[in-house]
């Protein structure tokens, strides 16, 4: 008499697919344990051994990344009493410093560099001229463009490495 036994799917491709029960196995076949199964995972069949399976990455995926990367602001020192503030970088902190940057170069434009404006940043307000406004957005470029260009390197590469989220060399 054969022993009834849970039976796993396997697509030829490898990919775990769902298991059943109440079926033989097969002749001459070797039953493989499978790990402890969760609703969300998938796993494949490789070499004899079941492995999670990663599916591979998109280019929303880096792109996902990037905009993480691009929000998490960076330290701006004003070198005096002001000291280090922290710059958000969201794209509502986006929107204000468009603000921000067009009233200073209007400013600017007028001859009113020293012009002064009072703006919020992750640790505090500061009031900066016009021209130290200008100063900011050197360094939220400095801060921004590599990420960009990252990203876009990231994305051209075929296949996109599993890591690039997490390894930091892919986002120099």
């Amino acid at each position: 008499m054969r022993e009834q036994v849970t039976v796993f799917a396997v697509r030829s491709d490898g990919q775990y697919l769902g298991a059943w029960g109440g079926l033989d196995a097969p002749e001459g076949s070797s039953l493989v344990p499978i790990p402890p199964l969760d609703a969300r995972d998938v796993w494949d069949f490789e070499a004899g051994a079941w492995i999670p399976f990663v599916p591979p990455t998109t280019e929303a995926d880096v792109i996902a990344e990037r905009e993480r990367r691009l929000s998490l602001g960076f330290h701006y020192d004003f070198g005096d009493a002001r000291g280090v503030h922290l710059i958000g970088t969201t794209n509502a902190d986006m929107e204000g410093w468009d603000e921000v940057a067009k009233g200073a170069q209007a400013a600017i434009n007028l001859g009113a560099s020293n012009s002064s404006f009072t703006i919020v940043t992750g640790t505090g307000q500061a009031t900066v001229t016009a021209m130290e406004f200008q100063s900011i957005l050197a360094a939220a470029t400095a801060f921004r463009q590599p990420i960009w260009a990252s990203s876009f390197a990231i994305q051209a590469m075929d296949p996109i490495p599993p890591d690039y989220a997490i390894n930091d060399t892919y986002w120099l």
